[in-house]
C-alpha cells in the first residue's frame, strides 16, 4: 500500500462533498444567465433629464458639505495632535530622574 493514501482519500471525499453542495442549475442554458427584474439597481421608471440634473446638483452639494466637514476634522485633529505632543514633551514626571 502506498503512503499518504488516507489523505488522498480524504481529498477525494472532500471534492465529492463540495460538488454535491453546489447549485444544481443547468449551466448550459442561456436563461440561467439572464438577469431578473428583482436585481439591485433595476429601475423600471425612466428618469427625465430634469430629474437627473436635480440629482446631480444635490449630490454635488452633499459632496461639498462632506468635504468641508472632512477638512475641518483634519485641521482639528492636527491641532489636537500638536497640543498633545507639546504637553507630553513639557511634562515633568515625578519619580526617579536620570542624572546626566
Amino acid at each position: 500500500m502506498m503512503g499518504g493514501g488516507g489523505s488522498m482519500m480524504g481529498a477525494i471525499i472532500s471534492l465529492k462533498n463540495n460538488l454535491a453542495l453546489r447549485n444544481k442549475a443547468k449551466r448550459s442554458e442561456w436563461k440561467n444567465y439572464l438577469g431578473t427584474k428583482d436585481e439591485v439597481g433595476y429601475d423600471p421608471i425612466k428618469s427625465t433629464p430634469e430629474q437627473l440634473e436635480a440629482i446631480r446638483i444635490r449630490m454635488q452639494l452633499e459632496n461639498k458639505k462632506r468635504k468641508k466637514h472632512q477638512i475641518l476634522l483634519a485641521f482639528l485633529s492636527l491641532i489636537a495632535a500638536i497640543l498633545i505632543i507639546y504637553l507630553v514633551s513639557n511634562l515633568h514626571w515625578v519619580g526617579i530622574q536620570p542624572d546626566f
